[in-house]
């Protein structure tokens, strides 16, 4: 399994045309092919043909411009994230940082619902969150609703072969030492790049809730920085 993309040479050729250009001058990209996940997946040799599913936190370019690189892989994502882009026009899709052309063509017949997953209690030690989705029956990996900076963004709690707790949080936080002090994305950003900033706002401060009293879970914003340098060279 993988969970998201990064970006990909899919995401130059689906900004080529105008007005999807406006991305890559808003957000400039500079993309080494070797950072491609297909390379890095072969670099631990991990063939792309051997990832059955690809989970997607959210639909924005810098996570899911490499989905066309798994064509025999499912996905699953949050209904509202995916309908929200599946019912968007190109230019609507554009104002939420979204490119349809990102998707394969049979993107609809391939992705499934995290939500449409038994949802199960979480134990009390997640709080303040308390409900998740059951993605392999067994509780040892469970889809945890993340609102705000996209409608439905999908977290993911599981435990490692280290036997170490994780949870994936996307982008419901960009810094984790930036989430444990309080300290809020400027208020421009957290406008216009947060479908919700209320929800955002009430996501940011259950992770730092969570993070204050469980120190031994590792929370994994997906651009922490400080994080991944953390996690260097364990395999999850």
């Amino acid at each position: 399994m993988l969970y998201d993309t990064g970006y990909s040479s899919h995401f130059f050729d689906a900004t080529n045309p105008f007005p999807e250009r406006l991305y890559r001058l808003i957000l400039p990209v500079e993309l080494d092919p070797q950072q491609s996940v297909v390379r890095q997946l072969q670099r631990h040799g991990v063939e792309p043909a051997r990832i059955a599913t690809v989970l997607i936190s959210h639909f924005h370019g810098d996570h899911v411009s490499g989905l066309k690189d798994f064509p025999a892989s499912r996905f699953v994502a949050m209904r509202a994230d995916a309908e929200g882009l599946l019912s968007s026009s190109r230019l609507r899709a554009l104002t939420k940082a979204m490119l349809p052309e990102l998707l394969p063509d049979d993107f609809a017949a391939r992705c499934s619902f995290a939500d449409d997953c038994p949802e199960v209690a979480l134990p009390p030690w997640m709080r303040p969150f308390t409900r998740g989705f059951d993605l392999l029956g067994d509780r040892s990996l469970i889809a945890i609703a993340l609102p705000g900076h996209t409608p439905g963004q999908l977290g993911l709690l599981l435990r490692a072969l280290d036997d170490r707790r994780y949870f994936l949080v996307g982008d419901a936080c960009w810094s984790l030492p930036a989430c444990r002090d309080g300290k809020l994305p400027a208020p421009l950003v957290l406008r216009y790049l947060s479908h919700d900033p209320r929800r955002y706002t009430e996501t940011f401060f259950a992770i730092r809730e969570l993070a204050l009293r469980e120190p031994d879970l590792t929370i994994v914003p997906s651009h922490c920085a400080r994080t991944w340098s953390s996690l260097h060279d364990i395999a999850l």
